[in-house]
């Protein structure tokens, strides 16, 4: 029996497979040989929908020591992905979010903007196999679609934009910020 080399590097990228694998794409089989961390936990919405909430989170996006993805830090919100959403290594070793829809990204490391809306309590319509350390999370984000760069550096212009509001009648004087 002949044995082609395609069909063992496929043998191989499944038996190389993470017990979350319903909820992420594999890398490549040559960064996994080569000693590369697993990818971490994409915890992605089961429902498909367009619809999104109106909050907004702006921060970092944080790979936690369990594996999860968080906003800013390790006692950020845990992010709920869009149901369209995948992950992988990219060639460099860097992780990458990538929204298939609107084919933006986003890596961990990277100043990120996600609409959505906050919740607290246990994580429910999500990917099933969801580890343990994330089952009943004090807080997390349900995010709607990634955001490019672009949009995000938008926001913040807007932003800056935006006229201080008025202080109450009475209150202190707000503090002056020098840079």
């Amino acid at each position: 029996m002949k044995i082609c080399s395609h069909h063992a590097v496929l043998v191989l990228a499944i038996l190389g497979l993470p017990a979350c694998a319903s909820t992420a794409r594999v890398s490549p089989v040559s960064a996994q040989a080569s000693g590369a961390a697993p990818l971490p936990v994409l915890i992605r919405q089961t429902i498909r929908t367009e619809m999104t909430m109106q909050a907004l989170f702006m921060g970092r996006l944080h790979l936690d020591p369990h594996g999860c993805l968080r906003g800013d830090s390790d006692e950020g919100p845990i992010i709920v992905w869009h149901h369209d959403t995948g992950i992988e290594r990219t060639p460099d070793g860097r992780t990458r979010i990538t929204d298939s829809t609107t084919g933006n990204a986003v890596h961990v490391g990277d100043e990120i903007a996600l609409s959505g809306g906050y919740r607290a309590g246990p994580l429910s319509n999500v990917t099933e196999s969801v580890p343990e350390p994330f089952r009943t999370p004090k807080r997390f984000f349900i995010a709607g679609r990634v955001m490019s760069e672009a949009q995000r550096q938008d926001i913040l212009a807007r932003q800056r934009r935006q006229p201080a509001a008025p202080l109450p009648v009475g209150a202190p004087p707000a503090p002056t910020v020098r840079r």
